[in-house]
């Protein structure tokens, strides 16, 4: 019989979801939480029964765990992520991988070198209707697709007053990074290889983001299909968040989001006397499916295969990003580098 995988977290704001998450997934025993905040990770440590809390991640990373999960600032992910591998755990660490190429392919190659797997958490894969719309893309149903579209809609004013480390005048979280990450995954997911990416940003007046919280991107894929990502972290909405996908292709068309649990759907053109689009709905969910993502990385681990959003197609994600800054600030088209 095989024995449970000793799991450790680092950073209980995210990570907090991430540790609970553990406890409830058979073949796993969260052993060891960390924060800065020793309170707060004694507080989780006591209420999952967690062996070990501390504030030391290092001292984590030292514990000869299986699986580890990153859940601290965006800045520190780099760091802690190849510490992890490199004390033998696998590991899952929350999008943004990180917030430079470079530190995204250092990663990259540290999971080669160590032979641990490393997954990013992109969780929006794992919500049953934007799944589907890549379903409904990977098995043809739509056709060659010309345009694929993602938005990541964030009112993020209470947002900062709970996680005030996002607008440190010293490190601020950068909004396109940390936001469209996961806009740019999802298209990223549908269309393939991005080759050129065209940004334009602004800053959304009265938030106290240090940098532009509001972008939006043209993209060209290697494919030759036309992209866009929005991002926009200062709308006035309630609910504070969505997320929406669309995909376009020769054949029909498909939409959806993260609030009607629903896929809006054109599809079958050759059946005459259509009137309108066919509703495929979904279960309800409760907000981002942290379980489910959890549960894949743990099977894949077990079962020696590849993480849906591994290191590489996180890395991809992390380039693409990095060039539409690029582009914002030569007010011109870059070109997006393949991996290496």
């Amino acid at each position: 019989m095989l024995e449970d995988l000793k799991v450790g977290v680092i950073g209980l704001g995210m990570g907090k979801r991430h540790s609970r998450a553990y406890h409830e997934i058979p073949g796993v025993r969260l052993v060891a939480v960390c924060d800065v905040d020793a309170e707060r990770a004694d507080r989780v440590a006591r209420d999952l029964g967690t062996e070990t809390a501390t504030t030391d991640w290092q001292e984590l990373c030292d514990l000869g765990l299986d699986l580890v999960s990153v859940c601290s600032p965006d800045h520190l992910h780099h760091r802690m992520a190849k510490a992890a591998m490199e004390g033998g755990a696998h590991v899952l660490c929350e999008k943004p991988m990180t917030t430079t190429r470079e530190d995204a392919e250092d990663l990259v190659r540290t999971a080669e070198r160590t032979g641990r797997k490393l997954a990013v958490g992109n969780v929006n894969r794992f919500v049953p209707q934007i799944r589907a719309v890549h379903d409904l893309v990977a098995k043809g149903r739509l056709g060659e697709l010309f345009m694929v579209e993602a938005n990541y809609i964030h009112d993020m004013r209470n947002v900062y007053v709970r996680t005030p480390w996002r607008i440190d005048p010293d490190i601020p979280q950068n909004p396109w990074i940390a936001g469209a990450s996961h806009a740019m995954d999802l298209v990223r997911w549908l269309g393939g290889d991005i080759d050129e990416i065209m940004l334009y940003d602004n800053h959304v007046a009265g938030t106290p983001a240090e940098l532009p919280d509001h972008a939006i991107s043209m993209l060209r894929f290697a494919s030759g299909c036309l992209g866009r990502v929005w991002l926009n972290k200062g709308l006035r909405r309630w609910p504070e968040h969505i997320v929406q996908l669309g995909a376009y292709g020769s054949e029909g068309t498909a939409l959806t989001d993260t609030e009607g649990m629903h896929v809006t759907a054109w599809l079958d053109p050759e059946i005459g006397g259509q009137m309108g689009p066919i509703v495929i709905p979904f279960q309800p969910t409760i907000g981002h499916p942290v379980v489910e993502e959890l549960t894949a990385f743990v099977g894949n681990i077990l079962d020696d295969t590849a993480p849906l959003v591994d290191g590489r197609a996180g890395a991809a994600t992390i380039a693409a990003l990095c060039v539409g800054l690029d582009s914002a600030a030569s007010g011109k088209p870059e070109k997006v580098r393949p991996i290496e």
